[in-house]
């Protein structure tokens, strides 16, 4: 993932990580009220042929974004590997 700030992105952008192909069709970027500035990212995940329904990550920054990112694709790992479906 070679995305520097979700400032950046101009979606929707499709991109593979840890063998995954994950597709951002928004990005809204907010602040709360401390002043802290966050993203709410609209996508999907696809892997080995099953596709995810669109779902959203907030994220306070890049870094952040790719943490909550990896964790949603192992859980779909899992749950193809387990048989199920998206």
């Amino acid at each position: 993932m070679s995305i520097k700030s979700l400032d950046s992105i101009i979606p929707p952008i499709r991109f593979k990580l840890d063998n995954c192909t994950v597709t951002i069709y928004e990005v809204l970027k907010s602040q709360i009220a401390s002043g802290k500035t966050w993203y709410h990212v609209c996508l999907d995940l696809e892997y080995r042929g099953k596709r995810t329904p669109r779902f959203s990550l907030d994220a306070y920054n890049n870094k952040d974004f790719k943490k909550r990112l990896l964790v949603e694709i192992s859980k779909l790992k899992w749950l193809v590997l387990l048989g199920g479906n998206p």
